[in-house]
């Protein structure tokens, strides 16, 4: 009888533990969003002038004459996503620089491949976004994609092992 009790209460313990944890969800549905960081509510922007490419950054989560915080995601054949800044012609997609910081810039190659999965603690949190640089070949830029408290407007990828960086996706129109 005393070990059923404890088998029971091991179940029990696992369970909540499974509950506690975050859990990952499908890959976001192709749509337009914005990325509002859960610490301070700003938002994933890109410059607008000059053909909308340039620095990523953190800004207001309104369109301005400057900024645009609205992002076109779109699946990829290679099962990868495509995170676009919305209304560009040419596109230019979330990208990745050799120093691992982020930019919209050309949607070509490896380095604007992502991961955007949604997820939730539970009935009742807030539902996050998490976004990951994943290369179909496997290179050692993978990573997520984090503000860096330590630079102002900086966004960087960083590298694994990491904790994850969870972000507030509103569905934009």
């Amino acid at each position: 009888m005393r070990s059923r009790v404890i088998a029971v209460m091991a179940a029990a313990a696992a369970a909540t533990a499974v509950l506690a944890q975050p859990a990952h969800a499908a890959p976001l549905v192709d749509g337009v969003y914005r990325f509002a960081a859960l610490q301070d509510g700003q938002c994933l922007t890109y410059p607008k002038p000059g053909g909308y490419r340039g620095a990523v950054s953190l800004g207001d989560c309104t369109d301005n004459a400057n900024t645009s915080a609205n992002w076109q995601v779109r699946q990829r054949p290679n099962g990868t996503m495509e995170v676009s800044t919305a209304g560009s012609n040419p596109r230019t997609c979330l990208s990745l620089n050799d120093d691992y910081r982020v930019a919209a810039n050309n949607c070509a190659g490896r380095y604007a491949e992502w991961t955007v999965s949604i997820g939730s603690a539970g009935p009742g949190s807030v539902v996050w976004a998490d976004i990951e640089h994943t290369p179909s070949d496997g290179s050692g830029s993978w990573g997520k994609l984090v503000d860096d408290a330590g630079v102002t407007g900086r966004i960087v990828v960083r590298r694994a092992p990491i904790e994850p960086h969870f972000w507030t996706p509103q569905q934009v129109g």
